[in-house]
């Protein structure tokens, strides 16, 4: 939401964040931030209903006390957005609807919960005042039609700090890194970890938190070439990442929302110049096929090795430079065009004329 945030602040508009903490961490925020304190497993579904439930109650009640300062809603996803269309249509207050994830298909959620999800998810979509998607590509997932209150604001962050060429960088060994959530199963850590680990030349650095974390850190005693970084920030995340090579966001498809990722990881790759290694029938994997700014691959530990047995240096800086080239072309100055103008023009409308 920072984006958001900065973007309104550069227009002049107060903003007041409401967020959920679900780890023991300390959070940044100011006075205006209220923060709902209760652990949350990652991944944990069911097992949070309980914490979602009090959520939820947190976000109206946070909103009932400030309602008399409350110009306009911004709800992310569907474990906010219910709490607050509800409050949004008992005070009529324009309500924001935030897609960052289909909910049914990110969780997997099947059956008649995933249908009814699914359904409250479309229906508020298509009643809110705006509804923002992040990617083209969404409007089928959401079974929705393009429509004067849906918005696409593509996943694109908001930097102003140089960055480093990938030809700055020496040409061995070979640095590749991932920075974010450790998940299982689903996003290939496994296969990347038994892939890189004692490849001569190949050096493998891991940035992020999850439950992956443990298995992540043997492989780092075992292997002198893993580099396990620990938690970090988003922006010291980064700066990791502009020490790499290439960089990872693998997708699998074991998961239905992957077929619509529209990932920050992308537009990262790009902003750093450096090039993206990811998953064949993904929306990243077809994007850096086409604009030739990464690889994508098929799933699975060989497809990886057969990758690193192929790899040129000479091709990752030009795959490199070609992101950085992308990223100065199209979305240097996204956060003007799409956000300070057209997010925040929408809005004042909103809050003008409800």
């Amino acid at each position: 939401m920072n984006k958001y945030v900065r973007a309104l602040k550069r227009k002049g508009y107060e903003s007041r964040f409401i967020g959920w903490i679900r780890e023991n961490e300390e959070i940044e925020g100011d006075e205006k931030s209220l923060f709902y304190r209760r652990t949350a497993l990652l991944g944990g579904r069911w097992r949070n209903a309980l914490s979602l439930f009090g959520w939820n109650f947190f976000v109206i009640k946070s909103l009932i006390r400030s309602r008399k300062r409350t110009s306009v809603v911004h709800a992310v996803d569907l474990d906010s957005a219910l709490a607050a269309y509800i409050f949004c249509f008992i005070f009529r207050t324009p309500f924001v609807f935030d897609i960052y994830d289909h909910y049914a298909d990110t969780r997997s959620v099947r059956g008649l919960p995933g249908k009814l999800a699914s359904s409250i998810e479309r229906f508020l979509a298509r009643r809110a005042d705006l509804t923002l998607l992040a990617d083209e590509c969404r409007y089928h997932q959401h079974l929705l039609s393009p429509a004067p209150h849906i918005m696409v604001v593509e996943n694109v962050p908001d930097f102003e700090w140089p960055v480093t060429p990938i030809s700055n960088l020496p040409r061995t060994p070979l640095k590749i890194g991932y920075f974010g959530v450790l998940e299982p199963i689903n996003r290939g850590l496994e296969n990347l970890l038994r892939a890189c680990a004692d490849w001569d030349g190949v050096e493998l650095h891991i940035a992020g938190y999850g439950p992956l974390e443990g298995e992540v850190m043997e492989y780092e005693k075992r292997h002198s070439n893993v580099v396990y970084h620990g938690a970090l920030s988003h922006e010291r995340g980064l700066r990791v990442l502009l020490e790499m090579h290439c960089v990872v966001g693998f997708y699998y498809l074991t998961v239905p929302n992957h077929r619509y990722a529209s990932p920050n990881k992308y537009y990262e790759h790009l902003f750093l110049g450096r090039p993206l290694l990811t998953t064949k029938g993904t929306p990243p994997g077809d994007k850096v096929n086409s604009a030739l700014t990464g690889w994508s691959l098929e799933e699975g530990e060989q497809q990886i090795r057969n990758w690193l047995h192929g790899v040129m240096y000479d091709d990752v800086v030009e795959r490199g430079r070609r992101a950085r080239t992308l990223w100065a072309e199209y979305y240097e100055d996204y956060s003007l065009r799409v956000l300070e103008h057209e997010y925040c023009g929408r809005l004042m409308e909103l809050a003008k004329y409800g």
